[in-house]
């Protein structure tokens, strides 16, 4: 008998990769550990919560970010910050935000979709991050402290299971192993786009900004070519056409275009130029005009 197909717009997900009912307790611990961009003393640091199994959640009222893998660096402020990652990661530290922890081992029990992925942002002003938001500010502020022991527990199952509904929103579903290459795709790419100006930028760089290998790094960017150099080689070029033809930087010289978007030598940028364009820098410019 021959499977019926799945109704139109329904799409089918691995069930490996869904959350699913585990009994193992995510455990999870609140505190607000900042002041002023800086940890508060006698606080647990998000910095190494990773390396003794814990996941780390930074919230505030508007973002929040999970923390899973140990060799990234989870950026604190803008001073820690030396990558600048935290313009894609941004949350405000100051004494209202919060720290949750939970069991890494049970929260990928439960959702498996998360192992590997980069850390990953979501709203906490809208959607359901303002109801995980809220329920960590009212635990940390005690709204339990009279409860019984079975309502305390019940209520941070709820919450946990609010965590991972976010997670999921966050992820926009996308949990099948295709879904998780575009999300790290995306964040790299936005994190690429950043910083097309920093000629010092490299694929081991940004292998390390988001705790993968080269060769992880080098997967994401299969089919396009010459890798994920080639990519930024390409971003650069095309930011540098659309400069020259621009009558807002008529007035720029082509050497401080070039520098503008990462090229530190004109010869090296001519003769990529006109391998992409087929025409020189000041053939497009002249063109456009």
């Amino acid at each position: 008998m021959t499977a019926s197909p799945p109704p139109s717009g329904h799409r089918i997900l691995p069930l490996a990769t869904l959350a699913v009912p585990n009994k193992a307790q995510l455990e999870p611990q609140i505190s607000r550990p900042f002041m002023n961009g800086h940890l508060t003393a006698g606080r647990p640091d998000p910095q190494n919560i990773a390396t003794h199994g814990q996941a780390a959640i930074i919230l505030d009222a508007r973002h929040g970010v999970l923390h899973l893998n140990t060799t990234s660096t989870l950026f604190m402020d803008n001073q820690q910050d030396d990558t600048g990652a935290n313009q894609t990661h941004k949350v405000v530290l100051d004494s209202s935000t919060l720290l949750l922890q939970v069991n890494k081992e049970s929260l990928l029990t439960q959702l498996p979709a998360l192992a590997g992925l980069p850390p990953v942002s979501f709203s906490t002003d809208q959607g359901p991050g303002v109801f995980l938001f809220t329920a960590c500010d009212l635990l940390e502020k005690g709204s339990l402290r009279n409860s019984s022991e079975q309502a305390r527990k019940r209520l941070l199952r709820h919450m946990m299971e609010t965590l991972i509904t976010t997670l999921l929103e966050a992820l926009d579903l996308e949990v099948s192993v295709a879904g998780r290459r575009r999300h790290r795709q995306k964040l790299v790419r936005e994190y690429i786009e950043k910083r097309l100006a920093d000629p010092t930028l490299t694929p081991q760089k940004i292998a390390q900004a988001y705790g993968i290998s080269a060769r992880a790094l080098y997967l994401l960017f299969d089919g396009e070519p010459g890798a994920v150099a080639g990519w930024i080689l390409n971003r650069r070029l095309e930011r540098i056409h659309a400069d020259l033809i621009n009558p807002a930087c008529s007035t720029d010289a082509i050497a401080v275009i070039a520098y503008r978007h990462g090229f530190r030598n004109a010869a090296h940028l001519s003769r990529r130029f006109r391998q992409k364009f087929d025409m020189s820098p000041r053939e497009a410019r002249q063109k456009a005009s």
